[in-house]
């Protein structure tokens, strides 16, 4: 168990799947936790679940929303400002890219990445305050190789492993740390939007571990990416991934 008492995190996303997951962590180490995400109906069905475990204060923002975004780190700043930032908010939507829809296209880039940005530049200046803090974000391996059908959401996520490098190159004097965690598929109502049963079939076959990843196996390797343990680790692309990434061909 790590020792987040006196620490405030704070988790886009947060309402669900891994965001959620890694809010239920920050809390049973003692940390104060602001869990933002667009769907009130969704904060309100989270708090139900996290607020038993302790301290956690919910946020409605689309991470898209500079100005809404503007309002909610000025709260957090009052309340001490961020010491752990988790950027998980993201969407999906699967298809060929001759096929793609440019409003789409610009919709998943507009949240996945540009409100990935929005959150660590303003949570990162409260770090710098601060003198120290810990940057998650949230990629997938579908930000390291072309998997089809992947549209948009690969080239956000690969964009959300050079910002976290940026991040941490830019920062990294100054006490602060990035990184990134980056699964496959992960059993969340995200995925399972988009996923059905011939998807689920061919990662399968080809992830090692033979399944999805669980959201709290993502939300473990977060929580040790936001620890101390962590202190010296740096820019880094974690894949919590079953052995996917450094697989080739699986013969079963």
């Amino acid at each position: 168990m790590y020792d987040f008492a006196g620490k405030i995190a704070v988790v886009t996303g947060g309402a669900g799947g891994i965001g959620e997951a890694s809010a239920a962590g920050f809390l049973k180490a003692g940390a104060k936790v602001f869990v933002m995400d667009w769907s009130q109906e969704a904060l309100d069905a989270a708090m139900n679940r996290l607020s038993p475990l302790g301290d956690v204060t919910a946020i409605k923002a689309d991470v898209t929303d500079r100005a809404a975004l503007d309002a909610c780190f000025e709260q957090i700043a009052e309340a001490g400002g961020t010491d752990i930032l988790v950027t998980s908010a993201a969407i999906v939507k699967t298809g060929q890219i001759l096929d793609f829809d440019p409003d789409t296209w610009a919709r998943i880039l507009n949240v996945n990445l540009t409100g990935t940005f929005h959150c660590c530049q303003l949570a990162g200046r409260q770090m710098l305050a601060k003198g120290k803090g810990r940057i998650i974000t949230v990629s997938s391996v579908n930000g390291q190789i072309a998997n089809t059908g992947r549209g948009a959401y690969s080239c956000t996520k690969g964009g959300v492993d050079m910002l976290t490098r940026l991040l941490a190159a830019e920062l990294g004097d100054k006490g602060i740390t990035a990184n990134a965690v980056a699964p496959v598929p992960v059993d969340t109502p995200m995925v399972l939007q988009v996923h059905g049963p011939k998807d689920r079939a061919a990662w399968e076959a080809q992830i090692p571990a033979r399944r999805y990843a669980k959201p709290q196996e993502v939300a473990d390797a977060i929580c040790f990416l936001a620890s101390d343990a962590a202190a010296y680790i740096n820019g880094h692309i974690l894949n919590v991934d079953g052995g996917f990434m450094a697989s080739g061909v699986l013969i079963r």
